[in-house]
């Protein structure tokens, strides 16, 4: 699509955010900004709009330490200034990618994205934003399309990316998460040939990163080697990908809602466990089931993105074989296990016991369990790196530790978790985030004080009553095995 002019680009730009409902009036927003093309000219259009729809960007930028440290230093530094020539507040960070993917066993690219986005999910939370701002570009989604349709992928993969995605406040993408945040992508319709003429109207003069080139890098063999090929082809096969991606994401949305009846249907338990009703299962066509297992999958890892068709098709198969007291690996760690009466899927270290849980029953604790409080000053140091689940430190001077005692949940029971900077909650959605089996949270323990939630043992403090540099006293909430 030809642009006539730089206003005429910000005029189309600013009519694709109002028709997909992007951005509302009077928001605050965090800008992804590298430094590149894409992101300064997003940044511009963004502050040019902000006025009129009164905006509050904040503008924010990773470092990924994948580069010399001059070099990155530099780059921030630009952006930083661009931010501060705008009058706009600048957020930044520097991450370890390297040693990210190593320990997630990812690429850098996969791991460069997930720390970006979780960077930029800590800034939104940080400044009371819903909305995070990318600047994605047409051709970054025709190579989207293509990298997903080259590694074998299904609808979800195929459709590419979304104008809007709700993403979790670690930055991985969810569909249940109780307070999300939205991930914005406004140049989604923009090539970049009509970003460049934008920055050269408007006087910007952008970064360019030499990584873009690496041909070690998978999308840029794409974008450099492999969609060029494509257009002696089809010389409008950027375009042919783009408007491929918006009919298959209507159609997956479609077809999401036939999964969420069967989903009804077919699934017994959900939570830190999957169980599929045996009977109901097997009486399910091939695809259905490959569909429904790739849903409990995303139930269950939701840093698993787009699970390739291979795994899939090789667990139904063993579902519609397999004898009771069989089970198959599904993906690294995650396991199917076949019953008389169910099909279970399950990570590794999961384990349903009920002993193992300080649950309650008829108001007291399961046996074998005790709940203790210790006042103590100052604060101890081991608070600092505590790793015991059933263990809290609460500022004593917060709660009347006469009044504290434990109960199950209420209904309409709400609380303030920790991190989320005072957001208050329904403990219901917070129990259904945690993945806690629907079958114990009616006996999760809760240390309350009068009213109020203290700490939902084993999984969360509450925000009002943590330890602060000004607390004096702390009191030490513990749940201990008496057997």
């Amino acid at each position: 699509m030809a642009y006539n002019s730089a206003m005429d680009l910000l005029a189309r730009v600013r009519k694709y955010i109002d028709e997909r409902e992007l951005l509302r009036p009077g928001e605050a927003v965090v800008v992804g900004v590298s430094g590149g093309p894409d992101s300064l000219c997003l940044l511009d259009m963004l502050h040019r709009l902000a006025t009129d729809w009164r905006w509050q960007l904040h503008v924010a930028h990773l470092n990924h330490g994948l580069r010399a440290h001059a070099e990155a230093s530099a780059e921030a530094g630009f952006v930083r200034g661009e931010a501060e020539k705008r009058g706009l507040p600048f957020h930044t960070e520097a991450a370890d990618v390297r040693a990210y993917a190593t320990q997630h066993k990812q690429s850098i690219e996969e791991a460069a994205r997930n720390c970006r986005y979780a960077f930029l999910a800590r800034v939104a939370v940080s400044v009371d934003s819903v909305y995070i701002a990318v600047a994605h570009t047409a051709d970054d989604q025709a190579e989207t399309v293509l990298m997903h349709l080259l590694r074998g992928s299904g609808l979800a993969g195929l459709r590419g990316m979304l104008p809007k995605t709700v993403i979790s406040h670690s930055g991985l993408v969810m569909t249940n998460d109780p307070l999300p945040l939205y991930l914005i992508r406004p140049l989604l319709q923009t090539t970049r040939s009509a970003v460049e003429t934008y920055c050269a109207e408007r006087g910007l003069h952008p970064v360019q990163d030499p990584s873009n080139a690496d041909p070690t890098y998978f999308r840029n063999r794409l974008r450099h080697e492999l969609l060029p090929e494509l257009e002696t082809y089809n010389p409008n096969i950027r375009a042919v990908l783009g408007r491929m991606a918006e009919v298959v994401a209507g159609e997956h949305e479609v077809l999401e809602r036939v999964i969420a009846d069967l989903w009804k249907r077919v699934v017994q338990a959900e939570g830190l466990a999957i169980e599929f009703r045996r009977e109901r299962w097997l009486a399910l066509s091939v695809p259905e089931q490959r569909a429904l297992l790739r849903r409990a999958i995303r139930r269950l890892r939701a840093d698993e993105r787009d699970v390739d068709f291979a795994p899939l098709e090789q667990a139904v198969r063993f579902t519609r074989r397999a004898a009771p007291g069989r089970s198959c690996e599904v993906l690294a760690g995650l396991k199917l296990k076949i019953t008389a009466e169910a099909l279970i899927l399950h990570d590794e270290a999961y384990h349903p016991a009920l002993a193992d849980l300080p649950l309650l029953t008829h108001g007291t604790l399961s046996m074998g369990w005790r709940f203790d409080r210790q006042r103590l000053a100052p604060p101890p140091p081991q608070l600092e790196t505590n790793a015991d689940a059933w263990q809290v430190w609460v500022d004593a001077d917060r709660v009347e530790s006469e009044r504290l005692h434990l109960r199950a949940r209420w209904p309409g029971d709400r609380f303030q978790p920790l991190g989320l900077n005072g957001h208050s909650l329904k403990l219901s959605d917070f129990f259904i985030n945690a993945k806690i089996e629907e079958s114990l949270r009616d006996r999760w323990p809760l240390v309350v004080c009068g009213d109020d939630i203290v700490w939902v043992a084993g999984l969360r403090l509450d925000e009002r009553f943590k330890v602060t540099p000004e607390t004096k006293i702390v009191l030490r909430l513990s749940f201990t095995k008496t057997e």
